[in-house]
Order: C-alpha cells, then sequence, then structure tokens
C-alpha cells in the first residue's frame, strides 16, 4: 500500500503504519473470522477509512484503534449477514496448533500435555475472556489498552483475566 502526501496528511506515517501492523490485525482479525481473504479486504478498508478521514489528530495511540477498528469492522459483517447479533457471541478462537501459545512450553511430553490441558480450557472460556488472554499475554498489551479495545474498564479486563486464569487452573488441577 502506498500513499502519497496530499494536503499535508501523513501518508508516510499510514504507510509506515500499515506494514508495522498488518500482522497483527491480521493474526487478530483471524481469531473471529477464518477467511483470510475477508479479513485482508477488512485491513484495506480500515486504513482506506483513515485515508478518507484526512488527519491522524484525534487518533492517540494508533495501535489499539487499529485493533478496536478491526473488531468492530467484524462486528459489522456479522451484523449484516444476521439481524441481531451481540458482540459477545462472536467466538474468538485459538486453535490448537497456536505456535505463539506452543512457545512458551518446552517440547517434551509432559509439558505438551501441560500445554494441551491449557487450551482445552482456554477453549472453555467465553470469547471476550479468551481476547484478553490473547491480547494481554500474547500480545503484551496493558489492561487499559485491552479495556479500550474491547470497551471495558481496565478493572474490568483485570477481573476478566483473573477469573479465566482461576478457572484454568481449576481444570487442570481436576484433570491431574
Amino acid at each position: 500500500m502506498i500513499f502519497k502526501e496530499k494536503n499535508n496528511f501523513p501518508y508516510n506515517t499510514l504507510e509506515y503504519s500499515y506494514k508495522k501492523y498488518y500482522n497483527l490485525l491480521y493474526n487478530y482479525g483471524l481469531k473471529f473470522i477464518n477467511d483470510p481473504e475477508l479479513i485482508q479486504d477488512f485491513i484495506q478498508d480500515i486504513f482506506f477509512r483513515l485515508c478518507k478521514k484526512g488527519n491522524l489528530d484525534n487518533i492517540h495511540e494508533l495501535k489499539i484503534y487499529l485493533l478496536r477498528a478491526m473488531k468492530n469492522t467484524i462486528y459489522d459483517h456479522y451484523t449484516q449477514q444476521h439481524e441481531t447479533i451481540n458482540i459477545e457471541d462472536i467466538e474468538f478462537t485459538l486453535s490448537d496448533d497456536s505456535e505463539s501459545l506452543k512457545s512458551f512450553f518446552a517440547k517434551d511430553d509432559k509439558e505438551i500435555q501441560e500445554y494441551q490441558l491449557i487450551l482445552k480450557g482456554i477453549n472453555t472460556l467465553p470469547s471476550q475472556q479468551k481476547q484478553i488472554l490473547y491480547l494481554f499475554y500474547i500480545k503484551d498489551l496493558s489492561h487499559k489498552e485491552i479495556g479500550e479495545i474491547l470497551d471495558i474498564t481496565p478493572q474490568s479486563s483485570m477481573n476478566a483475566l483473573s477469573k479465566a486464569i482461576r478457572k484454568i487452573r481449576t481444570l487442570i488441577n481436576g484433570e491431574n
């Protein structure tokens, strides 16, 4: 995606941001919809809307803005396909072959079994708790940033993370 200067709009900043955040947006989008081409279209649409906006003055943290835009774009896509849908009804998934999660574990049998138990526990969580785990541990975002993306308070993010971890621990301790 190449942007050209027009009316002092920072297209070079937008081009840099596109390159910098493309993979983040792509991977985040795939957690909701397993359709790579559709996610690529969503990313293009998000950056096209930024170009049409004409400035970035009202955007304090572009990374957070973009992640929230992706979430909202996916929500809009779902609402166009269904008459009514709640954002919490959109499933956020972490696949069994998630290399990001596997990278936290060594490759011996015991730790692979622990990984599989943890993933099983994660997959029993509500969608929002999975998102918070993903954004906090995998994408290394703060609770403030997660709150801005998911439109919840930082305290709600912390509480949901704590509740998710307790639920996963309970499942693991019950199966050991």
